[in-house]
């Protein structure tokens, strides 16, 4: 019961702490409507944080998502220009600039841990503050060993190569070309992440998923295709994303 008072009374400076840093922020800009909006919300949230503290289960998930979520939300507070916003729980994300949404989906995101063959792998999807490091056009997918053990398969001694020179169309014909087997084979595949991946942070990207509603990954951001092709437009280079 100690750990749960302790982490409480942290989590309640903090939002004491942002309340005051917020509270001076729309003072400067004398927006007082403002101000008020912003108190209440994180006033409301110590008072559920309060109400949910007695309960044992999942009160340990429940400060660090509400932790992250409010640092993060602080943060956002200060953007003017174009930036994505992504809840894990909610398998949501958001598209804003300033204070409006101008785009929003549903995605999927990493399962947590899983045991493969005796090795331990952690696919949970990072939170924090990340940015838009690279955008791409007709990604490759170059398969981690997990591939193969996730499958109760060893990983190939060898692996098939294609012909020197391909193109990107050229190469998805000759890997639809092979047998189930022979595809088993092959360490790089193109066109499996859909025409356009944009990249947060390593290992970690927002791609083409064909299941992307809850914990399906194994770290990265599924969306629908149509989704990825509109974050590709919307989005630079360089553009924050919020990940909670």
């Amino acid at each position: 019961m100690l750990w749960k008072v302790i982490a409480l009374s942290s989590f309640v400076l903090l939002i004491v702490l942002c309340v005051l840093f917020t509270l001076n922020y729309f003072q400067m800009k004398n927006d007082e409507t403002a101000r008020k909006l912003v108190l209440a919300e994180l006033l409301a949230r110590v008072d559920s944080l309060e109400n949910s503290i007695s309960q044992s289960k999942g009160t340990e998930l429940l400060l660090k998502y509400n932790l992250a979520r409010l640092s993060l939300k602080m943060d956002m507070l200060r953007q003017k220009g174009r930036y994505l916003v992504i809840d894990r729980h909610r398998s949501h994300f958001w598209v804003r600039e300033g204070d409006a949404i101008i785009y929003e989906g549903t995605c999927g995101v990493g399962r947590g841990k899983l045991r493969f063959l005796g090795k331990l792998y952690d696919f949970e999807t990072p939170a924090g503050k990340f940015s838009i490091v690279e955008k791409l056009k007709n990604p490759w997918w170059f398969r981690p060993d997990w591939f193969w053990r996730e499958k109760g398969m060893k990983v190939p001694d060898k692996f098939i190569q294609y012909p020197p020179g391909v193109t990107f169309n050229e190469a998805v014909a000759f890997y639809n070309s092979l047998s189930d087997e022979d595809k088993l084979r092959v360490r790089a595949v193109p066109g499996f992440l859909g025409k356009y991946a944009l990249k947060i942070a390593d290992g970690i990207y927002i791609h083409y998923g064909s299941v992307r509603r809850g914990p399906v990954s194994h770290g990265c951001i599924r969306v629908s295709e149509k989704d990825v092709e509109t974050l590709y437009k919307l989005l630079d280079e360089g553009a924050p994303v919020y990940v909670y």
